[in-house]
């Protein structure tokens, strides 16, 4: 009986890394790039309200995590780091719970002491919204409201989430 367990467990958490593999195979979201960002108004971890028109006119980045999901752990701190680059820039970081409990989302996200806002997508309504079907998924919407690109998968290269950034940041004139 404790070997099935074993065998149990292993295979779950084999699933686990293939669920949120770096570059996964048929899984991007079905959002169109291009597309204006479809609205959503989120509960945050702290108790206020946003919805997609808090953000307006502003460069955003919407960010999909799962406390249970490896690669949401490994792209935690590059998007701490890019964070503190780009706020000051202007522009808004977001992230949402999904496919998760709230308890245990907001404990993933205490523990890894994000400074950008946090909610639990409840019943993943907005993820499902976006097309989202495993975490971690990122959004890179421009100041218009239109999604500029969209990325399925661990980030832990700085340089590439910074030039996903790049193409929502408003060019100075």
């Amino acid at each position: 009986m404790r070997k099935l367990k074993t065998i149990i467990l292993s295979l779950l958490f084999l699933a686990l890394i293939a669920a949120c593999s770096k570059e996964p195979r048929g899984t991007q979201p079905t959002i169109k790039i291009g597309e204006t960002a479809p609205q959503f108004s989120l509960e945050l971890i702290d108790g206020k309200t946003v919805s997609l028109d808090t953000f307006k006119g502003k460069p955003l980045v919407l960010i999909n995590m799962a406390s249970w999901c490896p690669c949401s752990h490994d792209s935690a701190p590059v998007f701490k780091e890019v964070y503190e680059i780009y706020h000051p820039k202007g522009v808004e970081f977001l992230m949402l719970g999904i496919q998760d409990s709230k308890k245990k989302f907001e404990k993933f996200v205490k523990k890894k002491e994000f400074k950008f806002p946090a909610g639990f997508d409840k019943r993943d309504v907005i993820s499902k919204t976006y097309g989202v079907s495993a975490p971690p998924t990122t959004f890179f919407i421009n100041s218009d409201g239109l999604v500029v690109s969209a990325f399925y998968g661990k980030i832990i290269e700085k340089e590439r989430l910074s030039a996903w950034i790049d193409e929502i940041v408003p060019k100075e004139e």
